[in-house]
């Protein structure tokens, strides 16, 4: 029996949103898609970027939204202001064009709750006030009209998607299992950041010049070039409008022809150049981890710290003398009540409790201090810029697991199901619209 029959296979559209202007994931779209029906025409009018089953995309449109992206996310200027970047927001605004269009035709309503409801994800992201959403937008010269469409479009377009396909979104028991016995089985594996280099022999106009390509750039990093600029100047994958980046993965989710080159590079390096099906790829380790049940650097502790300050004319002697005696009074020290009560038998001894931190919060120093503490018990003394130091951890409150709970993977499995068949969706769509690019 399916998870979903026990709640509801219906996802709300506001915990499916992903907000374009806060990613600035532009979709590289195949300029095949309805080839018949695009047509490119330099000479229209400028004011017109393009014409989608006679609505009007106009060049303002286009710069409201570079603007968003510009605000919004870490993309370089450089690379937002070349005519690569520009198609590809033009791109995403015929995309959205088509679904605010099908939304339209299927009759969808946006609820004033669900527009709320979204808004207000809005502004915790952007760490506003609640309700301020266009006052911010108007501060900072961006239009209140491309962002509020934006949400709206988001919305109704997760509605109609789960309106067609409503039946084919329902998972098995085990297909949860086997999701989580990969996170289970993922842990102490090594997990790579990693960048690349994508050349596609369709786009190099052949594999004889992709292949020239990746060797001259592996030829300039091996030489001292920034794999970075090279990566934003270059590479053909959606990865270069952030410098290359990919992010965090593991070896199980590469292929194994990948596997093979990755573990022959340490940290720093890259590859060397990569032949796949459709061009040619180069990679570079950025960082390597071990994959942990728990992030130690999201444990979050409570200390409480004994500070002895010796006074400016004591000796050596006497500073050595007061160590051992904090030494040898902490020894018993077990909890936190005979920590505080430790205080009292310390003369010139200030307790101090310094409240909750993350781990990855502390200095490096004391959170190696930390790590190895039981709750309760007295560290051993040790100095600080403003004397000597003993702490005690009163409470560790581990973070979440990264196995996810069932209702967790049913949800995220939902979630990639529904992008998939909205991609399908919005392919059906462009085959049959009338597109007009006149930039």
């Amino acid at each position: 029996m399916s998870v979903l029959m026990k709640t509801t296979i219906y996802i709300p559209a506001i915990k499916l949103l992903l907000f374009f202007i806060f990613f600035a994931v532009v979709p590289v779209h195949n300029n095949s898609i309805a080839e018949s029906k695009i047509k490119r025409n330099s000479l229209s009018n400028v004011n017109i970027a393009a014409v989608v089953n006679n609505k009007i995309i106009s060049t303002k449109d286009i710069s409201d939204r570079i603007n968003f992206i510009g605000f919004m996310s870490k993309v370089e200027p450089t690379v937002m202001r070349s005519k690569k970047f520009k198609i590809q927001v033009l791109e995403q605004l015929i995309d959205e064009e088509l679904e605010r269009q099908e939304i339209k035709r299927l009759q969808i309503k946006i609820t004033l709750e669900e527009l709320n409801s979204a808004k207000n994800i809005m502004e915790r992201q952007l760490k506003i006030s609640k309700g301020k959403l266009l006052k911010f937008l108007a501060e900072n010269k961006l239009s209140k009209l491309d962002a509020i469409t934006q949400i709206e479009t988001n919305l109704g377009w997760t509605k109609a998607v789960q309106t067609r396909y409503r039946n084919q979104l329902k998972i098995s028991d085990d297909e949860i299992s086997e999701i989580r016995k990969k996170v289970e089985g993922s842990i102490g594996s090594t997990q790579l950041f990693l960048s690349e280099i994508v050349i596609e022999n369709s786009i190099a106009r052949g594999q004889e010049n992709a292949k020239r390509l990746i060797d001259e750039i592996y030829t300039k990093i091996k030489e001292g070039a920034n794999f970075s600029a090279l990566a934003r100047r270059f590479s053909n994958a959606r990865s270069a409008n952030f410098n290359g980046k990919v992010g965090w993965t593991t070896f199980d989710q590469l292929e194994p022809f990948l596997v093979s080159s990755l573990k022959l590079v340490k940290i720093g390096g890259i590859t060397a150049p990569i032949k796949t099906k459709s061009g040619y790829l180069l990679l570079k380790v950025e960082a390597q981890k071990k994959v942990t049940e728990f992030d130690p650097l999201k444990t979050r502790v409570r200390i409480l710290q004994l500070l002895f300050s010796p006074k400016q004319n004591n000796t050596k002697e006497q500073i050595d003398l007061k160590l051992s005696q904090i030494r040898t009074k902490s020894e018993d020290v077990n909890s936190c009540s005979k920590f505080r009560d430790l205080s009292k038998q310390i003369p010139d001894g200030e307790l101090q409790d310094l409240g909750e931190f993350f781990m990855g919060e502390l200095s490096t120093g004391l959170r190696k201090i930390v790590q190895k503490l039981k709750i309760g018990v007295a560290s051993k003394p040790f100095k600080t810029s403003n004397g000597i130091a003993i702490i005690s951890v009163c409470q560790r409150l581990l973070p979440k697991s990264i196995i996810p709970s069932r209702e967790a993977v049913a949800l995220k499995l939902q979630g990639e199901k529904l992008e998939k068949l909205a991609k399908k969706y919005l392919y059906d769509l462009r085959q049959s619209a009338f597109i007009e690019i006149k930039i």
